[in-house]
């Protein structure tokens, strides 16, 4: 029933190109469903999710149970009870701390169960221990929940129970950091990639619109190297464990924002070359955008994003580092532009970035814009990309905490020894990281 009011609210929620009110449409599925298995607030949860359903899908084309499963079922591949299956929604009660965070559910201080009630009939749901900073984290909900300070939305489906709450309401989250004291003119930039991912530290204290004020301070660059079967909690732990780093590099310096490439989605590939496939579509970039936005807000830290067209061609011209993490620095540059309230993010063109790639040291004079060097260098095939070290099959030590390869890097593991990934960093850093004055 839960299903079938959130199909309802979302296909009722545009009539003849006008969005509904939400109290109108919440009355059109109550008297469509009510009296049944569902009461008042569960219904008020379904029109709320199809509502925010449309939001992300305007045009109405959304097929419930997917479009695949909606194939298979003309073809007569599944019976209609799996079709039925399929179209099923995890049954969701949005979170009110009047009613010691939610109406129906109920959970223990202990974490180990979960009463659910709803028109006087009461099931027990009994839990996993959860351990490490998940299972902190859901004790801590829990006693904040009974003490009426804190709202938990819960979904449940056939398999799992999912808790959301937000980090904010726990004062002692386990992934909270004491906050720094950040430095003006200086930033993070994330460059990713489907295999690679560069971080870097830079500082401007000049103009921010002009490439020579901007120097890079720190460089690191990591190579994923993920199988094409590795699970999503595999592929999650990896993603954490580069947050882990881009903000500890952000402390390091001193740098009060993270900023990335905007407009960043999940990568689909469906050419002809099936291994560039799947290495195009196995990870979900906005899982790691929000990952890390929750991380870096724990850490008294902003996430900017940026717009981020020919940053790869400007940030290998101007910046001594390897592809991703060149790119990562003007990035970097462009997110101190935007917190110095300049409109333009493309630098000021200099001559002194691109003219040492002509022969006769002089840039042409048609080059008035970033727009056309880079169609200049694309058209002439001009290797203007730093390659990315990497470490050669078979060679030892790369799981020992600075190791020096004979790649010219610092390689070390991105985390547990099982986890996938190498962190190459340059042997000799450029400049000594600032102290870290933390506020109590």
């Amino acid at each position: 029933m839960f299903s079938a009011a959130v199909r309802t609210s979302y296909a009722n929620a545009v009539s003849n190109g006008v969005s509904l009110k939400q109290k109108d449409l919440r009355n059109l599925v109550k008297q469509r469903f009510a009296g049944g298995a569902a009461d008042a607030w569960i219904l008020h949860c379904a029109t709320l999710e199809g509502i925010d359903l449309r939001k992300a899908r305007p045009e109405g084309g959304m097929i419930f149970g997917t479009r695949a499963g909606l194939e298979q079922r003309r073809k007569g591949l599944i019976t209609h009870n799996e079709w039925r299956n399929l179209r099923l929604r995890p049954l969701c009660s949005r979170g009110d701390k009047t009613f010691a965070g939610n109406r129906h559910f109920r959970l223990a201080l202990d974490g180990r169960t979960c009463s659910v009630r709803v028109y006087g009939r009461e099931v027990t749901l009994f839990l996993p221990q959860m351990t490490g900073n998940s299972g902190e984290a859901l004790r801590q909900a829990a006693a904040l929940a009974v003490e009426r300070k804190i709202n938990l939305t819960f979904r449940l489906d056939s398999a799992k129970l999912h808790v959301t709450l937000d980090p904010d309401d726990l004062p002692d989250h386990p992934q909270r950091r004491r906050p720094i004291r950040a430095l003006p003119g200086r930033a993070l930039g994330i460059d990713l990639n489907p295999n690679w991912i560069g971080l870097a530290a830079a500082s401007n204290c000049g103009d921010a619109s002009k490439i020579k004020d901007t120097k890079l301070l720190e460089h690191a660059l990591i190579k994923l190297d993920m199988g094409v079967d590795a699970s999503p909690e595999l592929v999650r732990e990896t993603l954490a464990a580069v947050c882990d780093r881009a903000i500890s590099m952000a402390r390091k310096h001193r740098c009060g924002t993270i900023v990335l490439e905007k407009g960043l989605g999940k990568l689909r590939s469906s050419g002809k070359s099936r291994s560039l496939n799947r290495l195009l579509n196995y990870w979900a970039r906005t899982v790691f955008v929000q990952m890390l936005t929750r991380r870096a807000r724990l850490a008294g830290m902003e996430v900017l994003e940026v717009w981020a067209g020919y940053s790869s061609t400007i940030g290998n011209l101007a910046f001594d580092a390897p592809d991703a993490c060149a790119s990562a620095t003007e990035i970097a540059r462009r997110g101190i532009a935007r917190l110095a309230g300049i409109k333009d993010v493309l630098p000021a063109l200099e001559e002194g970035c691109v003219s040492r790639l002509w022969k006769n040291g002089k840039v042409p004079a048609e080059l008035g814009s970033w727009q056309d060097v880079h169609r200049t260098i694309k058209a002439a095939k001009i290797g203007y990309r730093r390659p990315h070290p990497d470490v050669p099959i078979g060679a030892r030590g790369s799981d020992v905490h600075g190791t020096r390869m004979f790649c010219g890097h610092a390689v070390v593991r991105l985390g547990r020894r099982h986890r996938p990934g190498l962190v190459f960093r340059p042997i000799v850093t450029s400049a000594k990281a600032d102290a870290v004055f933390r506020t109590f």
